[in-house]
């Protein structure tokens, strides 16, 4: 028996020994006083780390104060980057823009647009401008026709013979004439500087204007003959109006009181007229385009003058655009006591664009051939 237990002890020493030998390729045993060690280590550092983490945080309930931070100081002279706008930029209002130098506005004018007019009818137009801009205006200033139907105003006339000041006003008169076409009829003017630069009326430099009605044809031509844009004409050329009674190339005047065929004296002016003073002499009269409309007659009477031993040929000629002269009505006259009233139907003409030749014409001799038209018209 203790054999035995001495074998078993000595057996039990020995195993003990090989187990703590690092035999190569197995793993080193962990004991129990290590694994104990092990653990308590790892609870001390457990808990510094919640020391540090508490230490750390701020104390419940209490308001942590702003941490301070410091603005960025620039150098003065030294540019600094500007941050980008994170919304769109509000546009920033402009500057009002200053007066134009030359600029007029409307303020007032006489004869209304759509006034109506007979054809041939004379009128004065007057408007008042202001001066609008920043420039004044000087007597070298013009009023200048620049589109549409002039009505007999001139290509410019002188503006002022004084002086407008910015923001005092201006009166433009002018003498104008109805057209002789039915309708409706506009002219167009502006004002020009001394440099001869042309301005109107507001920022967009308009055209201030006249425009008219005309009603149905209506021409006198007595009251017309010596207009600039009538011609009278004989075989020696281009006449006066109105003329000498001595000029043997033909003449032409205008009477206020002219005495007929007949020795009757009247009030209403007519137009005496001699042909050249050659045989078969002629004198005509040629007047401007009348729109002719319907309903419209040519009357006159025709004659010669007072005691006048004529003996001619009245002769109503016309022209439409891109046609040859015609003639529409003769009239033979003699010195009978007795003067011819005349009536014409112009129904053949209605809708067109007429120019109207007066033409008294020598039969043989022109001595003693004074004629009388008298208050030739066109009318209803």
């Amino acid at each position: 028996m203790r054999k035995k237990i001495i074998i078993f002890s000595f057996l039990s020493i020995f195993s003990l020994i090989l187990a703590g030998c690092n035999f190569p390729g197995r793993a080193t045993p962990t004991s129990q006083v290590d694994m104990l060690n092990t653990a308590a280590a790892q609870t001390i550092q457990a808990q510094q780390t919640r020391i540090m983490q508490t230490d750390q945080a701020e104390p419940q309930g209490v308001t942590p104060s702003p941490t301070p931070t410091l603005e960025a100081t620039t150098e003065p002279g030294v540019p600094t980057d500007t941050p980008e706008p994170t919304t769109a930029p509000t546009a920033k209002p402009t500057a009002t823009q200053s007066a134009e130098c030359y600029q007029a506005s409307f303020v007032a004018e006489t004869i209304p647009d759509g006034t109506d007019f007979d054809p041939g009818e004379s009128f004065t137009k007057t408007w008042t401008l202001k001066n609008a801009g920043s420039c004044k205006w000087e007597e070298d200033f013009d009023v200048v026709f620049v589109d549409g139907i002039a009505m007999n105003a001139p290509a410019s006339q002188q503006l002022t013979t004084g002086t407008v000041e910015p923001g005092e006003t201006v009166k433009i008169s002018m003498e104008l004439k109805a057209p002789l076409a039915a309708g409706t009829h506009r002219g167009d003017f502006k004002l020009r500087n001394a440099n001869g630069a042309l301005f109107g009326v507001g920022n967009d430099d308009k055209t201030f204007w006249v425009e008219i009605e005309v009603l149905g044809t209506f021409f006198d031509f007595t009251e017309n003959a010596c207009d600039d844009d009538v011609t009278w004409k004989s075989g020696a050329g281009e006449l006066p109006c109105p003329g000498e009674d001595t000029d043997t190339d033909g003449w032409v005047q205008i009477i206020d009181k002219p005495t007929l065929e007949n020795g009757a004296v009247d009030n209403e002016p007519g137009i005496k007229v001699q042909p050249e003073m050659v045989t078969d002499g002629w004198i005509r009269g040629i007047y401007p385009e009348i729109s002719v409309t319907e309903g419209v007659f040519f009357k006159a009477i025709v004659g010669c003058y007072g005691k006048a031993d004529c003996n001619v040929k009245f002769k109503l000629n016309y022209k439409l655009e891109g046609e040859t002269e015609k003639t529409l009505a003769t009239w033979q006259e003699v010195q009978d006591n007795k003067f011819n009233r005349v009536k014409v139907d112009l129904s053949s003409l209605a809708g067109e664009e007429v120019q109207f030749i007066l033409l008294v014409e020598a039969n043989g001799s022109p001595t003693n051939d004074r004629a009388l038209w008298f208050g030739p018209r066109i009318e209803p």
